[in-house]
């Protein structure tokens, strides 16, 4: 069942120096500095995504855009994704965008956003899950094996959360208050924003892009060989053997 979202008011602050810093009530804002990110419990998306920054090294970055119920999604994540999570997770940062074909309607009696999406509201509640999960779980190490897990298991959205939730080590009561909350809709609209921002703006799902790049070259090689297309853009030295093998 499609969870629906709480309307109420949910007031994030942040205190620096005995002074209150409130969270702006749109998204637009809340990478503004870093006292505003904190305040609005976004400072680690604000890095990975606006900031762009990352540790002082050569790893490549590749950001997956995609949706929850979308077959060629889910195939591209239990198979080239995981893959190359397993092998050469030393020389690239995997980014996560649970969004895709989704659009939005920003609902001002609510001050709310309402998301339709390509597969139903069993996927934007999937893609709301998977939002959280990434917002309270940061590190690619903790949300990545849960992504995998709901993404290659078939059933109910909730069950299979849940289930994977167990499996993974993640609070799913913590996941479901963020899912029922102004802070979770707000996060989904902070990639609805980042999606339709691509450029160029992207036509299907999953959409790749390496180092804030895409190319059809690119997005049909990865398809078939993520780890060859990661190991090649790789530029550092003393390359996983995985990738030594792809030579």
């Amino acid at each position: 069942m499609y969870v629906s979202f709480i309307l109420s008011t949910i007031l994030f602050f942040y205190i620096s120096g005995g002074l209150a810093v409130n969270c702006p009530k749109s998204s637009a804002n809340w990478c503004d500095n870093k006292d505003i990110a904190q305040a609005c419990g976004v400072i680690d998306q604000c890095n990975k995504y606006v900031w762009n920054i990352h540790a002082a090294d050569d790893r490549v970055n590749l950001t997956v855009y995609y949706e929850t119920l979308c077959p060629d999604c889910r195939d591209f994540i239990k198979t080239q994704v995981w893959n190359a999570y397993q092998s050469i997770l030393s020389i690239v940062n995997i980014s996560f965008v649970p969004y895709g074909n989704a659009r939005e309607v920003y609902r001002p009696e609510t001050q709310l956003y309402q998301f339709y999406c390509q597969h139903g509201s069993d996927e934007c509640y999937g893609n709301l899950i998977h939002t959280c999960v990434i917002h309270l779980y940061p590190n690619t190490t903790a949300h990545l094996p849960f992504i995998y897990c709901t993404e290659s298991t078939d059933g109910d959205i909730e069950t299979v959360a849940t289930q994977c939730a167990e499996k993974t080590s993640i609070d799913f009561n913590k996941v479901n208050s963020c899912v029922q909350s102004r802070l979770g809709n707000q996060l989904q609209h902070l990639y609805a924003n980042q999606t339709d921002s691509l450029q160029p703006p992207h036509q299907y799902v999953p959409w790749i892009t390496i180092n804030g790049e895409h190319t059809e070259e690119m997005e049909q090689a990865a398809e078939k060989d993520l780890i060859g297309v990661i190991c090649k853009s790789y530029k550092g030295s003393n390359p996983p053997a995985q990738c030594t093998k792809n030579l």
